[in-house]
């Protein structure tokens, strides 16, 4: 038995790939579905109609963010996407030969990457500027300015604040061939970042978005204390947070560059812990009916067609090796 858990754990390169493979895939995806929807946009003629009775600034902003920014961020990823896959490919046929190569491709992909969050600066801007106008601007059939400004100002200036200026250092580091005591220090804290800017807060302010009155859809009290919604509220707003904040506790070692200290086990977990959010959101989704059922900003966020974090998934994939290799490599010392 321990010989064939060994074994399984031995493939941890295997399931680092088989994650890049669902980022790519993801990021294959929202790159053909989101390209349609931009041309989609730009080309109708009802929406075109209404937008142009706005001001002009707020054409260019309507259009710039929801279709050109919005647009290239889906590419960037897409390739930053093949560029991982193929780096993660070179990891695990080839492992440490292939280093120089393996090298490149991850600081490329780290670059667009980066590039993919920056592009959300033009959202950003037109979410501040439909709330701080006394204009009537149209903004998918005049979508109250609360829900923009929780949904999206907010925490996209977060994200954009915090984590392209990690992907660029880490990069940095990794281009000018670091130590590696320093690479993972940024590893690291990346990381941790993504857990609690990308995605703990940006979901949870998507959920004070839901609470915005929007008689078109369901929201406020009433849909957040449906149980299965709530249950749900719960384990994004506090289960989350855990996540992100035993995340942080379980990287300290590295980010004061003792990654001796580190334990495989609890990088398991947290990765497992990751993916198993998205797991239950899936599940949730579906199981109550989707957002047929539900129309909502929550539900209309979770859904796996429109969620390009839900290749998050696979982490579980890459954490279980983890936590076994973790289990087993006491044993065999003792």
């Amino acid at each position: 038995m321990v010989k064939m858990l060994e074994k399984y754990t031995s493939s941890v390169r295997f399931w680092i790939l088989v994650v890049t493979a669902f980022y790519l895939a993801y990021g294959l995806y929202f790159a053909v579905y989101g390209l349609n929807f931009s041309l989609d946009l730009t080309t109708n003629q009802y929406v075109y109609n209404l937008v142009s009775k706005d001001p002009w600034w707020w054409i260019i902003l309507y259009y710039g963010s929801e279709g050109v920014a919005g647009s290239v961020a889906i590419v960037l990823r897409a390739v930053a996407g093949l560029f991982a896959f193929y780096a993660a490919f070179l990891f695990w046929r080839k492992k440490d030969i292939a280093l120089p190569a393996i090298q490149k491709k991850v600081s490329m992909a780290l670059l667009l990457e980066a590039g993919f969050y920056l592009a959300l600066i033009p959202s950003v801007i037109a979410a501040f500027a439909y709330n701080l106008t006394s204009e009537y601007l149209f903004y998918f059939d005049h979508t109250p300015e609360l829900i923009l400004f929780y949904g999206t100002a907010i925490p996209c200036l977060a994200i954009v604040l915090v984590v392209p200026p990690l992907l660029l250092k880490l990069r940095a580091t990794i281009k000018r061939q670091a130590p590696k005591e320093e690479i993972l220090k940024w590893s690291c804290l990346t990381g941790v970042a993504y857990l609690l800017v990308v995605f703990w807060f940006n979901y949870s302010m998507l959920w004070v978005a839901t609470m915005v009155p929007y008689p078109r859809i369901q929201y406020g009290l009433d849909f957040l204390l449906v149980p299965a919604n709530f249950l749900s509220f719960a384990v994004t707003v506090f289960g989350l947070l855990a996540v992100g904040a035993f995340a942080l506790v379980t990287t300290l070692p590295a980010i004061k560059k003792q990654s001796t200290k580190l334990s495989l086990i609890r990088i398991g977990l947290v990765m497992v812990a990751f993916g198993s959010y998205f797991l239950f959101n899936t599940l949730y989704y579906y199981l109550t009916g989707s957002y047929q059922a539900h129309p909502s900003v929550w539900y209309e966020v979770i859904g796996p067609l429109h969620n390009p974090n839900l290749w998050g998934t696979a982490f579980v994939f890459l954490g279980v090796p983890l936590i076994i290799r973790g289990l087993i490599k006491p044993k065999a010392n003792s």
